[in-house]
């Protein structure tokens, strides 16, 4: 059976609850809900405050970083029915993103590239103005490891279900 068909609609995916970005009860993260369009993207809405700041009002790089980390892996485990690593993360932030205005992050569908996937995204401000680029290399886990995983996520009411034909390894 094609995993893909599992993700075929939109909705919100499942959470992590110790992620520091899609974490929901995590005490110091950023609570990202991540949603999955029937295209094959997934977008996060994102509203930093000042306390998610470098610089006096400009949301830390580090901050934005994270996000697009975590944004650009979920297409591809969307793709593939696996979670993967960060390989390499590479970003470019067009200009400053100030804290306290609503921005939106899209990833597209990965790419396959022999032994690792590819992915890209950005994050605009509601005005469709863009402020940073991201592109990453992604490794598959195992479907083992995949499992694992798997056995730790949250599933709110609505949310996506992702991996509901994957059980944790006997053990």
């Amino acid at each position: 059976m094609d995993e893909r068909t599992d993700f075929d609609r939109a909705g919100f995916l499942p959470t992590y609850a110790g992620c520091y970005v899609c974490g929901q009860d995590h005490p110091r993260g950023l609570r990202i809900r991540f949603f999955a369009d029937a295209d094959g993207h997934v977008h996060a809405e994102f509203r930093p405050d000042n306390t998610q700041t470098g610089y006096e009002g400009i949301v830390h790089g580090g901050v934005i970083s994270a996000l697009m980390d975590e944004l650009l892996g979920w297409p591809i485990v969307l793709q593939t029915g696996r979670m993967c690593y960060t390989v390499e993360l590479t970003m470019r932030f067009l200009k400053p993103v100030p804290a306290g205005r609503n921005y939106r992050a899209t990833a597209s569908p990965g790419t396959a590239r022999g032994r690792y996937w590819e992915n890209e995204g950005d994050l605009r401000d509601e005005h469709d103005e863009v402020y940073a680029r991201a592109r990453g290399k992604y490794f598959l886990l195992s479907e083992d490891q995949t499992a694992a995983v798997v056995a730790k996520l949250t599933h709110q009411s609505g949310d996506l279900a992702v991996f509901a034909n994957k059980a944790a390894p006997a053990g």
